[in-house]
């Protein structure tokens, strides 16, 4: 029984999204919900994250709002270190304390500023190691910073009895195929 999953993937510029108004932030919104909505109903208790722009403080924004009907669903932030934040623009600051005052969770991983790139190896272990399962959305066909954390994952997955979902862009494509079919459907 899957009771804690971490849900991870690009960051919004490496999908080349600049804007959360963007129509393509709402179909992924959808597909995290659609995910994390069919595990709820097999147990789901914790969604993890690290607090990354992108795919995770969507993932976030989707939890939020599944509460709503799934009152006992948590969110976990677990960062790699503190003042993660510092360098984004206001916009995405206020963005994300939206987000860190809904989770039931908040902490880091190393209590200091940064201090290398370990810290965030050593974070992405510490979510394989807490959690029941990854939701990775990642395709070998447009690399970026998700590349590191599947590594890992695939490595992770061959020595212990972890599961993971890898979401691929076909995926998402038939996903949003199907969603703009159905509402094709209901205008008709």
């Amino acid at each position: 029984m899957i009771k804690t999953i971490y849900v991870t993937g690009y960051k919004s510029f490496e999908l080349n999204i600049f804007k959360d108004d963007a129509p393509e932030v709402s179909y992924l919104k959808k597909f995290i919900s659609h995910k994390l909505t069919q595990l709820i109903d097999e147990g789901l208790e914790w969604v993890l994250i690290q607090g990354q722009l992108g795919i995770e403080l969507w993932a976030a924004e989707v939890v939020i709002s599944l509460k709503e009907d799934y009152p006992d669903l948590k969110l976990g932030i677990i960062t790699p270190f503190y003042g993660h934040t510092d360098k984004w623009n206001e916009l995405n600051q206020n963005k994300y304390r939206y987000i860190e005052q809904h989770a039931d969770f908040v902490d880091s991983v190393f209590h200091t500023t940064y201090q290398g790139p370990y810290q965030f190896k050593q974070t992405d272990q510490f979510m394989l190691d807490h959690s029941d399962q990854s939701l990775l959305i990642y395709d070998e066909e447009q690399e970026g910073s998700p590349k590191y954390f599947k590594l890992m994952l695939v490595e992770f997955m061959e020595k212990t009895n972890y599961t993971c979902d890898i979401v691929t862009f076909d995926e998402l494509t038939e996903f949003i195929n199907d969603i703009q079919w159905s509402q094709e459907q209901s205008f008709e």
